[in-house]
């Protein structure tokens, strides 16, 4: 087989060890039966659980400094920064202008102001919770 594969010896019997059937991942590694196989198997795929938990403390954590910092803007301001800012489709400055009954460019400008104080407050709040170096 080897000559006609044209490969080693070793290569042949190799593949047939390897081939020679399924073996179960409960199958023990050594004779003591302490660990299978199945257990040095591992996810690349997966995020780990600590990084997951992480994450979700850290996206919790912005998200209550996002509602703290909103309390400090004004109903037009944090409906003109809700619409453009923090939508997957944000609305155009001419539909603002419209519902509110003034120019696209004093639209543009209540929405630069409010982002500002948003950064302002949202900074305040994390060095008062020690969040932020200062």
């Amino acid at each position: 087989i080897a000559t006609k594969l044209g490969v080693s010896e070793e290569e042949v019997t190799n593949m047939n060890r390897r081939l020679g059937g399924d073996a179960s991942l409960n199958a023990p590694l050594r004779a003591d039966g302490e660990s299978e196989w199945q257990d040095w198997l591992a996810d690349d795929t997966a995020v780990s659980q600590e990084t997951q938990l992480a994450e979700d403390e850290e996206k919790s954590i912005r998200r209550g400094l996002l509602e703290e910092a909103m309390q400090e803007l004004t109903d037009r301001e944090k409906h003109i920064l809700t619409e453009r800012r923090l939508k997957d489709d944000p609305v155009t400055l001419e539909e603002l202008a419209g519902q509110y009954g003034v120019s696209r460019e004093r639209v543009r400008q209540i929405e630069v102001r409010a982002f500002e104080k948003l950064q302002k407050a949202m900074r305040a709040a994390a060095e008062e919770r020690n969040l932020v170096d200062v």
